[in-house]
């Protein structure tokens, strides 16, 4: 037979140990082992690349060499190989990306048709298309893993990883990169319980800041636990902006810095949140969102440092001080609801929107409870000369927006988002303010973060389809 035949040949090759040879032949005498051996030899090559395949190259081979001598076997050859070499090694991210190529070039039917042929003539029945494919998903889930679990630690994974998925994400190949998501996962599992530790390094840190705004030590080791959480993180979070998406478990350490800055601003210690801004802004350099709410936390706070060092109040009693100036919103709200109405299937006349539900997405959401002053709803127009509690609407009511377009989801809540967008760029996008209701606005936006995302959630809880089996999905009656 030529198993028997091929077994002969690996012995006088001396290619690999007796008992490994035994578990081969085994293997492949088995039904149910059959396949996975099968994918992990040397499928579709010929005789000489054989030989190659199971040729030792020196333990000091370049990742160079390696590569090139990959190079003359066929896709499936070529990704055992890559991996046998990258699993005893730290794998550079040239090894990396060389082994997801080699996966990516793998065609499916060849390798289904290769087999049939392959067990036609051993008089065995041919595997289905369907467990060729399985097969080799499995073998790639396997590479990865392996191949992830040779760094030691598996922290150390982090810089190649990150170089590997900026090549492949910039191929915008999507099979290219569904496939590196997969040594990403592995990573992701790999790295679980120091990225735990990591972010429990953060929150240690915060609290002892809290407790002791101006301690030096405190903040250097923020200022550490923030740089390590970043390199664990920056693979992933660099996908995870790609993909433009973001988890729960990604943005809990981002959420516990916000709600740092907002203490640090109630207790005024601003040289300090000054600081912590400087590292989260390297930190979370990666998280679209979280990058542009911390630029606009660090504008806030010029203004308020330089209002600290000049301590120069302005007059109040002024209707239209010379300082003021016309707040023209960008209408991110607005831009957002047109982006939303073109999704396919989805383009939504805000007109068609019935008005009594208008008028309950619309309504202001009971304010914070520890507000000194009050919030009050503008009237509708432009041009308008806002009393603070006016400001302080729109300041506020653009948080809100901002925590529940990341909530929208299916048609119903598209409505209800645009009915609340329209509503707020019909009061908000064009009036005239005093500079230091303003700055006092923004400092209250900071100090009241948490209450402003719980009148989000509030928002989205008085939404009545959300409370249908199938939440935001549901198929409107109208």
């Amino acid at each position: 037979m030529e198993i028997e035949a091929a077994l002969a040949h690996a012995r006088e090759m001396h290619i690999a140990p007796e008992k490994r040879l035994a578990e081969a032949q085994a293997a492949l005498l088995d039904p149910v082992q059959r396949l996975p051996s099968e994918l992990s030899c040397p499928l579709g090559s010929t005789p000489d690349c054989v030989d190659l395949f199971f040729t030792e190259l020196p333990a000091d081979v370049s990742d160079e060499d390696i590569l090139r001598t990959s190079s003359r076997l066929a896709p499936v050859a070529r990704a055992n190989f890559i991996a046998r070499y990258a699993a005893r090694r730290s794998a550079s991210s040239e090894l990396l990306v060389g082994l997801i190529d080699a996966h990516d070039s793998i065609d499916v039917m060849e390798v289904y048709q290769v087999l049939q042929a392959l067990r036609h003539r051993a008089g065995w029945p041919p595997p289905s298309l369907a467990s060729v494919r399985d097969g080799l998903n499995n073998l790639l889930n396997a590479h990865c893993m392996t191949v992830i679990g040779a760094y030691d630690p598996p922290e150390s994974a982090a810089e190649p990883l990150l170089q590997s998925a900026r090549h492949i994400l910039e191929t915008r190949e999507r099979p290219f990169i569904r496939m590196h998501s997969l040594l990403l996962e592995a990573y992701r599992c790999a790295t679980a319980q120091m990225r735990s530790e990591t972010d429990q390094q953060v929150d240690s840190a915060s609290q002892a800041l809290k407790q002791q705004p101006g301690d030096a030590s405190s903040v250097e080791s923020l200022a550490d636990a923030l740089q390590l959480w970043s390199s664990l993180w920056e693979p992933l979070l660099l996908a995870n902006a790609h993909e433009e998406v973001s988890g729960p478990e990604a943005n809990s350490t981002p959420n516990r810095i916000f709600d740092l800055l907002g203490d640090l601003c109630r207790q005024r210690q601003y040289r300090t949140t000054q600081q912590v801004l400087d590292n989260a802004l390297l930190a979370f350099g990666s998280i679209p969102d979280a990058a542009a709410r911390l630029a606009e936390v660090g504008e806030i706070l010029r203004e308020m440092l330089h209002a600290s060092s000049t301590a120069i109040m302005q007059n109040r009693d002024l209707a239209v001080p010379a300082g003021s100036g016309r707040f023209r919103h960008v209408k991110k709200a607005a831009l957002a609801a047109a982006v939303l109405l073109v999704m396919p299937g989805l383009l939504v006349a805000y007109r068609a929107l019935d008005r009594g539900a208008a008028f309950s997405v619309v309504s202001v959401p009971n304010p914070p409870q520890q507000e000194a002053e009050p919030e009050l709803l503008p009237p509708v127009g432009n041009g308008q000369r806002f009393a603070r509690g006016y400001v302080r609407f729109c300041r506020f009511q653009e948080e809100r927006l901002r925590v529940v377009k990341q909530r929208v989801r299916g048609p119903e809540d598209i409505r209800a988002y645009n009915a609340l967008a329209n509503d707020y760029n019909s009061r908000c996008s064009d009036f005239l303010y005093q500079d230091e209701d303003l700055r006092v606005v923004k400092e209250e936006v900071i100090a009241k973060q948490k209450l402003l995302e719980a009148d989000a959630e509030r928002i989205l809880s008085t939404w009545s389809w959300r409370k249908n089996p199938g939440g935001a999905s549901a198929t409107s009656s109208k």
